[in-house]
């Protein structure tokens, strides 16, 4: 017992794990140390977990996440092997996902008012799903990526970020 206790001490040391700071910056750009443009294979070293992606699902488009994930409220996107887009959500029990901030310092939970103080060129549009609901939109100065926040109507709910193409849409993989 003593021997199967040191083995799995010295293993989980060995495997890359995601300590709670490598996970708390959301920018356009990705989220920590989960960065847009990264190869499949990167990203499931990052987390060190499988994701199971499956590359003739929905024409090379998967939403993913893990068990290390999906307690602090994260999924990802991957198309044709690469890392397009990170997803935060109020979705698991943890309370984890509130310490994930922007730079700016928006995160779950941040106010409407929040948000565009901190994004002054954002855009604020009525969600396609539920019109009480807001998409804000902040893209990066060449739109190629940006951040998604959406809200209630008064706080934030979820955010997306990563490539325009992939944050573009709320469900993902269309």
């Amino acid at each position: 017992m003593k021997y199967a206790l040191v083995l799995s001490i010295v293993l989980a040391a060995a495997a890359p794990a995601l300590a709670d700071d490598s996970l708390n910056d959301l920018s356009p750009d990705g989220l920590g140390k989960l960065k847009i443009g990264m190869t499949f294979e990167k990203v499931e070293l990052q987390i060190g977990e499988k994701l199971g992606y499956n590359q003739y699902e929905h024409g090379g488009c998967s939403l993913l996440t893990t068990k290390k994930l999906e307690p602090l409220g994260i999924s990802v996107m991957v198309e044709s092997k690469i890392l397009t887009r990170v997803n935060v959500d109020y979705f698991s029990k943890s309370e984890l996902p509130q310490t994930i901030k922007t730079d700016a310092g928006v995160g779950l939970g941040s106010t409407e008012e929040d948000v565009i103080k901190a994004y002054p060129g954002a855009r604020v549009k009525p969600n396609p799903g539920d019109p009480s609901w807001h998409t804000i939109i902040v893209e990066t100065p060449d739109h190629a990526k940006g951040i998604v926040f959406e809200t209630d109507g008064k706080t934030v709910k979820s955010m997306r970020a990563g490539m325009y193409s992939a944050i573009a849409f709320a469900d993902a993989c269309n």
